[in-house]
């Protein structure tokens, strides 16, 4: 029975270690398995994080994109309405009557003389007759009917010319006021 005995306590012994061996491994799976979990987990943050910061630039970009394409739209309003009062400038200056005119006239005829030594005069059809009666009988004067109304007055070689017609003076009064009239449109 002895040997009976020695072979009980080996098994035993053998089981006990083994339930040891079992253990120990359910514990390193238990912890690599609570590793595994925390990995997953701090991925899953960071996936979300990812997510809701591309989310958020995506977001941004719209919202800039949206912003962009109003203040386009703004502008092109604006200039519409810009554009519509210096429409109604050009209307006016057409429909000038024709004192109005005759004094435009003279008195861009003058400040060409005073520039230069002025022998051909372009014009509307409108305004020959006051150039042709503003006492100056040896201009030539060229009838442009595309012309509002002003002159284009020329020097006997032709190499200068200055120009005082109405679309060239109100171009260059609505580069001057352009800032003012949008502040008074806009106020901006």
């Amino acid at each position: 029975m002895g040997l009976e005995k020695v072979k009980q306590e080996i098994l035993e012994r053998a089981q006990a270690e083994a339930d040891k061996a079992v253990e120990a491994a359910q514990g390193e799976a238990r912890a690599v398995m609570k590793s595994a979990e925390k990995q997953v987990a701090g991925y899953g943050r960071m996936m979300e994080e990812d997510l809701e910061a591309l989310s958020n630039a995506v977001k941004r970009k719209e919202v800039a994109s949206a912003e962009l394409e109003l203040k386009k739209q703004l502008l092109s309003a604006k200039s519409e309405l810009i554009e519509g009062v210096f429409g109604e400038a050009r209307k006016k200056l057409g429909s000038l009557p024709d004192k109005k005119r005759e004094s435009h006239i003279i008195a861009l005829l003058n400040a060409a003389k005073k520039e230069m030594n002025v022998s051909a005069v372009q014009c509307s059809s409108k305004d020959a007759r006051f150039v042709e009666a503003s006492g100056s009988g040896r201009l030539k004067v060229v009838k442009n009917d595309e012309m509002l109304g002003g002159i284009i007055a020329e020097s006997p070689d032709g190499k200068l010319r200055v120009d005082y017609s109405y679309e060239t003076l109100l171009e260059q009064v609505k580069e001057k006021v352009l800032g003012d009239v949008a502040k008074i449109l806009f106020g901006q």
